[in-house]
């Protein structure tokens, strides 16, 4: 009788350990964020998206928006220096915006470079170049 009342408190403490290590196991990373600061996050989120897309001149389809802790992280492309700008200020503008990270980028060019950088042409580089293409005759 002895040998079975030690088995079942060794087997209810042993439960309930493993029930409360895998409760507070289960809690994520946002537990840091309370629902408030996390719903926000998703206001100003919204209010961003919404200075981007209502912006009279630029449009920024390709800029994406992130805020954690009222931080805002832009990111995507645009055509010029100009409008990166314009993106970061526009951003800062919006209540509850603390800070601005702009990682937006230039689009690339035909070339490969970036659209804001002044191209040097040099003529002497400049080769014809003879394109065949093979055509199957059946």
């Amino acid at each position: 009788m002895q040998l079975n009342l030690k088995k079942a408190v060794l087997t209810t403490g042993l439960a309930a350990s493993v029930a409360f290590l895998a409760l507070t196991g289960c809690m994520s990373s946002n537990s840091e964020r309370s629902a408030g600061r996390q719903l926000d996050d998703r206001i100003v989120n919204s209010k961003v998206k919404d200075a981007l897309d209502d912006a009279p001149v630029y449009k920024f389809p390709e800029v994406r928006v992130m805020t954690y802790g009222g931080v805002v992280q832009l990111s995507g492309f645009v055509s010029s220096e100009e409008q990166k700008s314009k993106a970061a200020e526009l951003a800062k503008r919006v209540e509850g915006v603390h800070e601005v990270i702009n990682n937006i980028s230039l689009k690339p060019t035909a070339t490969g470079r970036e659209s804001g950088y002044q191209q040097n042409h040099d003529k002497s580089l400049d080769a014809d170049v003879k394109v065949e293409t093979k055509t199957e005759t059946k």
